[in-house]
């Protein structure tokens, strides 16, 4: 990977869609048109040594850009504290049943946001898997992207559950929510195939996808019964629907995957190759 990280060799790696994540060595400089690039789509960069410390930028002085050492999840650097969910109470010794719910209260295990952040975990998990499973000879270095912001967002989704903070809608490369969205419901309009239900002769690829967008699903149901009110309302919608769109974007790269497999060039434009 190169020192000075430029706009081009940023498009060349990353799928860049907007809110997502990048990670880079500790030592990397952005150029104007980089930094500019990374700005203008909100994209979080984690810069990480050789040691794997993870850092985020910090206020730069006059002479230097600062980095400070965050947790890799959270991007926090404060110790968490540790009290009861119940009757507030400092929590001395912290048995197995606990776990931390943020960065202030102990709950047990049993939580219905802690068996949630675990379906989460699981999908991240497996999503690592089919990254190293998917198109294996890398001759579809467009959808590998996509997958990648995927996986970013992903990561954002937890990141957010456990911070407390909002999650921005899902992009998937210049794909926005609502062209997913709309793709997902019309394909044959937008991407030139009509819906599929995934069979064998698909081939490994759409499988290993159809796997995630399947575990998607489960930590979306997980996600509902964690955050539902006895008055059928949800308090965190955006995490809801953020898994939603999640589902669908995987189908959309199923799709996308099919066309590409079948000889489709430029699959987002449904241009069959010549």
């Amino acid at each position: 990977m190169p020192t000075f990280i430029t706009e081009s060799w940023l498009r060349q790696e990353f799928g860049l869609a907007h809110g997502s994540e990048i990670h880079l060595p500790y030592n990397a400089k952005l150029t104007p048109s980089a930094s500019q690039l990374l700005n203008e789509r909100k994209i979080r960069i984690k810069y990480i040594d050789d040691d794997g410390r993870v850092y985020l930028e910090g206020e730069p002085t006059k002479t230097e850009q600062h980095l400070t050492s965050v947790h890799p999840l959270t991007g926090g650097n404060q110790q968490p504290e540790s009290k009861c969910v119940v009757c507030s109470s400092e929590v001395e010794h912290k048995t197995e049943l606990l776990t931390l719910l943020d960065d202030k209260v102990l709950v047990p295990k049993t939580h219905p946001r802690i068996r949630f952040r675990g379906k989460l975990d699981t999908l991240i998990a497996q999503t690592i898997v089919v990254q190293t499973q998917f198109d294996a000879v890398k001759k579809y270095p467009l959808l590998h992207k996509l997958l990648a912001d995927l996986r970013s967002y992903m990561g954002n989704v937890l990141r957010c559950e456990v911070t407390g903070l909002t999650l921005s809608a899902l992009s998937m490369g210049d794909l926005d929510d609502d062209a997913i969205h709309t793709m997902s419901h019309q394909p044959l309009k937008y991407l030139g195939h009509d819906h599929i239900v995934p069979e064998q002769s698909h081939g490994n690829n759409v499988a290993l996808l159809n796997l995630l967008r399947a575990l998607v699903r489960e930590a979306e149901l997980e996600s509902v019964k964690a955050f539902i009110t006895n008055t059928f309302e949800l308090t965190r919608l955006d995490i809801v629907q953020g898994l939603n769109r999640l589902s669908s974007a995987l189908y959309v790269l199923m799709l996308l995957t099919v066309l590409s497999e079948s000889g489709v060039e430029n699959v987002l434009n449904g241009k069959p190759a010549q």
